[in-house]
């Protein structure tokens, strides 16, 4: 039970499908023991299907511009998860880049006013997804396996960095969500690591060197992690894997 309990907060908090009210749960240790675990299975279970059907319905629609397509993708994307991962970009932004102290960069986490770089940050990675799709959608044999792979690896990442990284702070969502995290969760968290990798090597290999780099960036600059960073981690992870696909299809 504990286990639905969790999977029911993951699909509330990272995505915009409501879960109705008589399914609410609370957010106590028990319910929130295996949702480091619920994050990639909420990827597969609605953010790979939700990806499948725009992608194959917007490739269909050759009289629009793959620019336009790009665009409708990303936009789809983005209001799939209500922007929560991109809000945790913004703050990323403002605090990376504002070269202050760590305390100083974790309250400018907390802000919840959008600075400059958060602007900047916003713009640039739109831009960029829309871009990144146009390109796809504009390459004559792209595979939806691998399509399907880029929102369950992100999400996938995000659920092992939040079930074994540190907290940059003693309060917080981060807190809040991966405080009940137990060794099972991690192990099983792993195995489906090691269950891409067979998949999926390059897009495997890939995700491990992202989640690396970003656990030295969020120990080098704020001492551990936050909510705003795994969502940033989510947006950028992703990015890098289109990229790859770009990439792959270029070479």
């Amino acid at each position: 039970m504990h286990i639905i309990n969790s999977f029911l907060i993951a699909v509330s908090f990272i995505s915009i499908i409501p879960v109705p009210e008589k399914f609410y749960v609370d957010w106590n240790n028990d319910n929130l023991k295996y949702f480091c675990l619920m994050l990639p299975l909420t990827g597969i279970i609605l953010f790979v299907p939700a990806w499948l059907a725009l992608w194959l319905g917007l490739s269909h629609l050759a009289n629009l511009s793959t620019i336009l397509r790009g665009l409708l993708m990303t936009l789809a994307a983005l209001a799939l998860t209500g922007g929560l991962h991109m809000d945790g970009l913004l703050d990323t932004c403002d605090a990376v880049f504002s070269r202050q102290d760590r305390e100083t960069r974790i309250k400018i986490l907390d802000d919840s006013h959008s600075g400059a770089f958060a602007v900047m940050g916003c713009v640039s990675a739109l831009m960029l997804k829309t871009l990144l799709f146009a390109e796809l959608f504009s390459c004559d044999s792209v595979s939806t396996f691998h399509i399907a792979l880029i929102p369950l690896s992100s999400r996938l990442g995000m659920g092992i960095i939040l079930a074994f990284m540190k907290f940059a702070k003693s309060t917080g969502l981060a807190v809040i969500l991966g405080s009940s995290r137990s060794s099972c969760v991690k192990y099983l968290l792993v195995i489906i690591l090691a269950v891409l990798l067979i998949c999926d090597f390059v897009t495997g290999i890939i995700l491990i060197c992202i989640m690396l780099l970003w656990c030295r960036i969020c120990s080098k600059i704020f001492g551990g992690i936050t909510g705003d960073l795994l969502g940033a981690f989510v947006e950028i992870s992703e990015i890098i894997l289109l990229s790859g696909q770009v990439f792959a299809q270029r070479l």
